[in-house]
């Protein structure tokens, strides 16, 4: 897995950009887009990987941590052996998010496919970088296509017994796009043009009370019952295979800035007010040993922050109890993986 390296929002002018990036993109973004996925900058795109040290037993590092919810958050640049984030290599970004919906079981197993985009925002312009990516993938693209007046680089490949397309576009001198959908894209560069007045996620949904958008990696899930049949990870509709069942779940919310400290914090909102705390004590299971042992180093503490809302803090200060939580936390966001 490839990732970034971040830099600590220490200043207000970081902070300032990535609200005036956030609040810009959130305007192209489908209306029915269920999960957000958001890293602040300033970072840097760069090649570096998780390295065998990373599984051995030991202090887990800012920089280590920041690669696993950036490679969460920017999965999709990584597609097709890492193209796009080659080109990009050594750029600097002031802001990124990815946005998805309608997550589906896959064939057999690995990730679920999903509906959605990855977007990222750097502080020069990418034309240089551009024209050279789109040169290879003339090469190796399953095709280049005209969309919206864009001309887009598809991509397709083989993940166990499913086909993953992508979809990449620079519809803006210093915007990258790395879509999985091609109608999702279609929606996003259509409101690139034209702003529509209904949003994503709007602003009177209480998970927006839970959340610090100014941390380092932040999230919202506005779980959509619509989609309850066809997606696993819904809570609706009773025990499924990667989800807590809960007719009366509202959403979800994370944060976790590393360079402060190596802790997550999640927020679970739900009109099950007087279950919520079982409910929540569920999404860590400890249905083995070793779960049990993972679950106990996470070390979570938990809070009822009003009713109907319970907020829990993760330790991710050690491997083991971080990639655990990270294997259900995916879920939780609507990324599970079937192992």
């Amino acid at each position: 897995m490839t990732a970034c390296t971040s830099q600590n929002m220490n200043d207000g002018s970081s902070a300032t950009r990535a609200e005036t990036d956030f609040e810009r993109t959130l305007a192209w973004l489908p209306a029915d887009t269920e999960t957000l996925l958001v890293a602040n900058g300033p970072f840097v795109m760069s090649d570096f990987h998780l390295g065998k040290e990373t599984y051995a037993d030991h202090e887990v590092t800012s920089e280590e941590l920041e690669k696993f919810f950036a490679g969460l958050t920017l999965r999709l640049f990584f597609l097709k052996d890492g193209l796009l984030e080659k080109h990009l290599r050594g750029k600097r970004a002031s802001f990124a998010l990815e946005a998805s919906r309608h997550f589906r079981p896959p064939a057999d197993l690995g990730e679920l496919p999903f509906e959605g985009c990855a977007v990222a925002v750097f502080d020069d312009a990418l034309d240089d970088r551009r024209d050279a990516f789109m040169k290879e993938a003339a090469r190796i693209a399953l095709r280049i296509d005209e969309i919206d007046g864009q001309k887009v680089a598809v991509f397709e490949e083989k993940f166990q017994q499913d086909t993953w397309k992508s979809f990449i576009v620079f519809p803006q001198k210093n915007v990258v796009l790395a879509a999985s959908n091609e109608q999702f894209l279609r929606e996003m560069l259509s409101r690139m043009r034209n702003p529509k007045r209904e949003r994503a996620l709007p602003t009177n949904l209480p998970e927006w009370k839970q959340v610090n958008t100014r941390a380092q990696f932040w999230g919202v899930r506005h779980f959509d019952k619509t989609q309850s049949k066809d997606d696993p990870t819904s809570p609706f509709g009773g025990k499924k295979t990667a989800n807590l069942p809960d007719d009366g779940a509202i959403g979800l919310t994370y944060e976790c800035s590393p360079t402060k400290e190596h802790k997550a914090t999640l927020a679970y909102l739900s009109s099950a007010k007087t279950q919520i705390g079982k409910i929540e004590e569920r999404r860590f299971p400890s249905s083995s040993p070793s779960q049990g042992e993972d679950t106990a180093a996470l070390h979570i503490q938990r809070r009822e922050l009003e009713p109907g809302v319970i907020q829990s803090t993760y330790d991710l200060s050690r491997p083991r109890p971080l990639f655990w939580f990270f294997f259900v936390f995916s879920g939780s966001v609507g990324h599970a993986i079937y192992p």
